[in-house]
């Protein structure tokens, strides 16, 4: 993933362990996944941080319409929020003292240029190419990815008060999906365990998964494959969907 700053991410661990992970590393340019399985977990930690972070909350009722697809959006776009508010607090800090802005770029790989430049600071001498370079190291720092990954083939259908089918667009994995694309996030989206073809068609309907007129993408496809054979099958039937495959992670047996 050429465009973070880490060559490594935190992957989702299991429905609830990595759900909060890009509160605490994304501010210091670390990627991490939330798992999207459990959305009521997710409306009781969104109503924790909000009111942590003095963020307004409504409660989104388990029975509300669509309310998974909500759940999930609110949810991150409060990570979000509160991403951006620390990644900017530590834009303010100052070089030269123990504090977040320092542990920011130490955490860098040594062959970042980022933190080549950031071990050149330190050794210069005060004047206004110093200063130019602090401007400059600022401006370049960003928050890591706050990705998602769905669970394709967790996929059930849910039912009406009265005991009727709801429509297809609600069965979990859908509806999920649908939650992050209505969010706020410029990211990733991993799928794994499986395909489900009906769900990658689903998922043309959103204009954030293509690339727009500057020729970026702003919600990225990330599909967890055990062979070639399953990244050839995926990467193909996507394709015919007019959908790019940003990246292939290699997902072991259990």
């Amino acid at each position: 993933m050429t465009d973070l700053i880490h060559s490594f991410h935190i992957p989702v661990m299991g429905t609830g362990h990595s759900v909060d992970t890009p509160i605490r590393v994304a501010p210091f340019g670390i990627s991490s996944v939330i798992s999207l399985v459990d959305d009521l977990l997710l409306e009781k930690i969104r109503k924790y941080y909000a009111e942590k972070y003095g963020l307004p909350y409504h409660n989104i009722a388990k029975d509300d319409e669509d309310g998974r697809a909500k759940r999930i959006s609110a949810y991150l776009n409060v990570v979000h929020e509160i991403v951006q508010k620390k990644m900017e607090e530590i834009k303010q800090q100052p070089f030269y003292e123990s504090n977040n802005k320092q542990k920011y770029f130490e955490l860098l790989p040594e062959d970042s240029m980022l933190k080549q430049k950031y071990n050149k600071l330190l050794i210069m001498n005060a004047g206004d190419e110093r200063n130019d370079l602090e401007k400059d190291l600022t401006l370049n720092m960003k928050p890591g990815s706050i990705d998602v990954n769905i669970m394709v083939n967790v996929d059930r259908t849910h039912y009406t008060k009265n005991g009727d089918p709801l429509g297809e667009e609600f069965t979990d994995a859908k509806a999920g999906l649908r939650g992050y694309a209505n969010s706020c996030l410029q990211s990733s989206i991993v799928f794994s365990a499986g395909i489900n073809q009906r769900l990658y068609s689903y998922m043309s309907k959103f204009r954030d998964f293509y690339r727009d007129k500057m020729g970026r993408i702003k919600k990225r496809i990330v599909l967890k494959v055990s062979d070639f054979r399953s990244a050839l099958i995926q990467g193909k039937f996507l394709a015919k969907k007019g959908l790019e495959v940003y990246e292939f992670r290699i997902e072991s047996g259990l």
